[in-house]
């Protein structure tokens, strides 16, 4: 007679316990239903591979089947779960450094599903190799699908999302307004639905005039801010950097400085922005009010709107608009309001005078955001290992 062991009934207990409060901390039945799946998959393997008597021939099998199994749960985990990328620029400093690597929260805002074999891990080495395919790298081979996630997309959140110049180029930038939000810069401040949208890890840049030179080198060895690069202004007595509100609040007070201020972008009529607007002479630290677009947003078209809005909408709406001789056109019929299609977001990096982001290129789609930053794995930070960066969590 078979013996029922029962460590192995409480084990099973157990796995079916972590999978019912799996489901009740995320509310996903899609994620609960793919574990179950994968679980089901390796049953089965493990079933079939007791089925071959021969002892080699069940070795080999046994091996080679538990490889495929476990590259389809790495691809799956890396499709849907989690990603895990390098910070290239500074562009969120003090958040992030260049050369940190990052894991990213794919469940979160839910995953997306691939849009093209490319995007698949291991499969996409076949289509490397195929010149037909090459050519079609930077396209979009299937249609936008994505699952749905454990919380929305939040002001504040660090995001990685594909750039929207080349899809295979990572950015990683700060959401300062989700669809629907009215965003405007006013010097250097950014006004968020009217009210201020403070990130403490935000730096600017700052100009002040040093009264005494050796008084204030000293002061600054003191304060262990030795790693801030000053740069002269003029007649070497007036210093600028940028500086987080942290370095702000330690330097803006020393009895050897005065005249503390920010430094503002000053207007460029050649400088790219978002948009370009008559009469707005914008600059990186002076921009709007606008809306941010979101889906069933239904706007006038002046010829304001379609400067503001005409890239998006002809971009990512797949809607061709135009303005001619006073009128607009939405797929050659005449028109007075456009209603959006989609959501879009709007990204800034944390060190605001070192980063390109939508003040520069404009409103981010929801499609082309992967996820949440969850945690940086580790750093090495001008070629150093940064212990106290291992595993730390990204706010």
């Amino acid at each position: 007679m078979k013996t029922i062991s029962f460590s192995n009934i409480k084990n099973k207990h157990y796995l079916i316990l972590f999978f019912l409060r799996f489901i009740l901390i995320t509310g996903k039945l899609w994620f609960f239903i793919f574990l179950v799946v994968l679980c089901f998959v390796y049953f089965l393997i493990n079933k079939f591979l007791t089925l071959i008597k021969n002892s080699y021939c069940k070795k080999a099998l046994k091996f080679i089947l538990r490889l495929l199994f476990l590259i389809l749960v790495i691809l799956s985990f890396k499709i849907f779960v989690f990603g895990v990328f390098r910070i290239p620029s500074s562009s969120m400093e003090n958040t992030l450094f260049p050369k940190d690597i990052i894991l990213v929260n794919k469940l979160k805002y839910g995953p997306r599903l691939p849009r093209s074999p490319f995007d698949i891990l291991f499969i996409n080495i076949a289509y490397y190799y195929n010149e037909n395919a090459r050519k079609r790298f930077k396209e979009y081979w299937w249609p936008y699908k994505r699952f749905s996630g454990i919380d929305t997309i939040k002001k504040g959140d660090v995001i990685v999302f594909n750039s929207l110049f080349r899809k295979d180029f990572i950015l990683v930038k700060r959401c300062v307004a989700v669809a629907g939000d009215t965003l405007q810069i006013k010097n250097g401040i950014v006004y968020n639905n009217s009210k201020v949208f403070k990130v403490e890890a935000a730096k600017y840049r700052y100009k002040f005039k040093v009264k005494h030179k050796t008084v204030f080198d000293n002061a600054i060895d003191s304060l262990n801010l030795g790693h801030i690069k000053f740069s002269v202004i003029r007649h070497n007595n007036y210093l600028k950097a940028i500086l987080s509100q942290d370095e702000v609040e330690k330097i803006k007070n020393l009895e050897s400085i005065e005249n503390f201020q920010i430094s503002l972008d000053p207007y460029r009529p050649k400088r790219k922005f978002l948009a370009k607007l008559p009469n707005k002479n914008w600059t990186f630290d002076t921009m709007g009010p606008f809306v941010i677009p979101k889906k069933g947003l239904q706007i006038n078209l002046n010829y304001e709107n379609y400067l503001l809005y005409e890239k998006t909408i002809n971009k990512f709406e797949k809607v061709n608009i135009k303005h001619d001789e006073g009128k607009f056109y939405v797929n050659g019929e005449i028109t007075t309001t456009y209603t959006f299609k989609k959501n879009y977001y709007f990204m800034m990096g944390d060190n605001r005078k070192a980063s390109s982001d939508s003040r520069v290129w404009g409103f981010l789609p929801e499609e082309n955001i992967i996820g949440k930053v969850q945690c940086v794995l580790f750093s090495n930070y001008k070629n150093k290992f940064q212990w106290n960066r291992l595993l730390k969590s990204i706010d």
